[in-house]
């Protein structure tokens, strides 16, 4: 039997950046790299989502969405046991990011270095193996 590899959910309305992260990830990480452009999006997938290892969560998915902070408390209120990183393009005193700092969990900064950004996921792929 094949052991299915680990699952990545990556959540930004960017879709140039929703085809880039498999590209990147899969490849460099041996990962399987799930795309949402929305957080309805992510939970029209709960099932794969709520298993997958790591989330990348952008801040901010547009005016008058559901920002990355709402997909992290849906995550939470729905039992995700992997870690997750948020990803943003805005400043940390953006009262969106100011948010998600709050949360205590790494921010990565567009544009990230896919160096930094291979090693961030491979560190919270490790973290979320940990018992």
């Amino acid at each position: 039997m094949t052991k299915e590899p680990p699952r990545i959910v990556f959540l930004d309305d960017s879709e140039d950046l929703r085809e880039l992260m498999p590209a990147l990830l899969e490849p460099a990480l041996g990962v399987e790299c799930m795309c949402f452009g929305s957080l309805m999006e992510l939970e029209n997938h709960s099932m794969e989502v709520l298993r997958a290892k790591v989330a990348i969560l952008d801040v901010n998915l547009g005016p008058d969405a559901p920002d990355g902070v709402d997909a992290f408390n849906w995550l939470m209120d729905h039992g995700f046991h992997g870690d997750v990183l948020f990803f943003t393009g805005h400043a940390r005193n953006n009262p969106q990011v100011a948010q998600a700092i709050r949360k205590g969990v790494k921010i990565l900064e567009k544009p990230v270095d896919p160096g930094e950004l291979t090693s961030s996921v491979r560190h919270a792929l490790d973290e979320a193996a940990r018992p």
